[in-house]
This record gives C-alpha cells, sequence and structure tokens, in this order.
C-alpha cells in the first residue's frame, strides 16, 4: 500500500467514483489489501496444489496472474497498449512521430514511440509493472533505459538531444510520478491531472478482467469491439520480489 502515497491519482476513485464501476471497485480494494482468493494465497491449507490453475508451474499469486501468466497474452497486451493509446492522444497534436511500434533504424528493437519535439528526441515505451514496494517502480524504469542504451546514438546529434522515456504504471492502478517528469512539457495542469486518472482506471479495469477470466474462464471484453492498431508481442516484466520468495522448487524426479 506504500506507492498508494506516491500519487493522489491512485485512489482518486475513493472520493470520486470517476472513470469506474462496481466491479472495478469489488476487485481493488480486495486485490489491494491482498484478500483476492488465488491458489497461491491459500498458506493455511495443508497439502493445498498452490500452482497456477492454468498449467503453469508458477505460483498463483496476484502478481502472476495479471503480469505474467502468459494463458492472457492477449489482455495483458491489450492493457498496454490502451495507455500507449492515453500517451498518444496526449501528446500527438504536439510532436511529431516518428516510429510508432516499429523497428528503429540500425536495431531491432520497437519502442511504443519515438517522437521529436523542438531539437529533442524522446524514446517512450510504457510498461505496467506489479507493486510490491516502492522500488519496482525504479526497477522498471531501469530495464527501460538499459534495454534502449544503445538506439540513444541513432537520434542524437550535435543538433538534437535524444532521451530513453520509460512510461510505468502500478498494474493495480499505482501512479509513478516520475511520468509528470514528461507529460507536463505537453499538457496542461488540468488536462494531466484527468489524464492521470485515466491511466489508472484503464489498468484497473484491464488487471480486473485479466483476474476474472482466469478464475472464470469467461473472457471479459469483446476482441471484435477494440480499436487497437498497434500490436507488439507480449514481454514479461521483471519477476517480483514476491514471485522470488514463492517460486516453485524444481522437481527433481
Amino acid at each position: 500500500m506504500e506507492c498508494v502515497a506516491l500519487s493522489p491519482a491512485s485512489s482518486h476513485f475513493i472520493t470520486d467514483g470517476l472513470y469506474t464501476s462496481f466491479q472495478i471497485w469489488r476487485f481493488i480494494f480486495r486485490a489491494r489489501s491482498k484478500t483476492i482468493p488465488l491458489n497461491g494465497a491459500m498458506t493455511w491449507k495443508q497439502g493445498h496444489d498452490r500452482t497456477c490453475r492454468m498449467g503453469c508451474d508458477h505460483i498463483e499469486s496476484l502478481a502472476h496472474v495479471i503480469c505474467h501468466c502468459l494463458i492472457h497474452s492477449r489482455a495483458l497486451q491489450l492493457r498496454h497498449n490502451a495507455l500507449v493509446g492515453r500517451v498518444k492522444t496526449a501528446i500527438g497534436q504536439i510532436v511529431q512521430i516518428m516510429y510508432e511500434t516499429q523497428r528503429v533504424p540500425n536495431s531491432n528493437l520497437r519502442p511504443d514511440l519515438v517522437v521529436a519535439y523542438k531539437s529533442e528526441i524522446y524514446i517512450i515505451d510504457v510498461t505496467v509493472t506489479f507493486e510490491d514496494g516502492k522500488d519496482s517502480f525504479d526497477r522498471a524504469r531501469e530495464k527501460k533505459h538499459l534495454a534502449y542504451a544503445n538506439i540513444i546514438k541513432t537520434f542524437k546529434t550535435p543538433t538534437n538531444t535524444a532521451e530513453i522515456i520509460p512510461f510505468v504504471m502500478g498494474a493495480l492502478g499505482y501512479w509513478d510520478p516520475q511520468n509528470d517528469y514528461f507529460m507536463k512539457k505537453f499538457v496542461s495542469r488540468s488536462y494531466l491531472t484527468k489524464f492521470r486518472k485515466l491511466c489508472t482506471c484503464d489498468t484497473i479495469k484491464w488487471s480486473r478482467d485479466i483476474y476474472a477470466e482466469h478464475v472464470t474462464g469467461i473472457r471479459q471484453y469483446d476482441p471484435t469491439e477494440l480499436n487497437i492498431s498497434t500490436q507488439r508481442p507480449h514481454e514479461s516484466e521483471t519477476e517480483t520480489n514476491e514471485e522470488a520468495m514463492e517460486r516453485r522448487p524444481a522437481n527433481n524426479n
């Protein structure tokens, strides 16, 4: 819960209820209080199988279900794309979009957006990480900086600068205040306030849909009604501290 204190946007729906629903309310309060009924949470049951019900050889923790279970790779990608769409909508009229989910020159990497603004080039990549402490955002940003460090020289010239912008969201709707550094360059204060809330609720909505499909087997969205123009294979996030501690020992038989 320490991540909630980082930004008021992470819990805005408690007071105003904007951009949310009763289903989202019910899910997020149980998820943040760690009372979601999953196999991995039932530590009190003697001999209970705590592995993922989808057949993965992993503990069925909330982090695994909403961030790592590849059965849900399509929904994980759509959650990611929803956030990319929010960023593109917010800044698209101000910047020049050079690349959008495309391979950049001299590299096989495909950042979500590469945009130009005046003499500045921004390499933007969105990531959704599970919040297991304040340092989870730092780890996610560091991973993106390491991944795209080699393409800085592709865009940096004597007349312009190039910068990597990791856009980080917590899977349970926690807003990373470091996102403000970039967004404040292009949007007003009032729009940024609304933008934070929209990103928070979009993320929670998709995480709730992933969880609901996991436990019921019923898909929560209609793929034919989605307008997602950019697609990129799902990338596994860095293993969380929770998962590292609970990883199932290898079977030596």
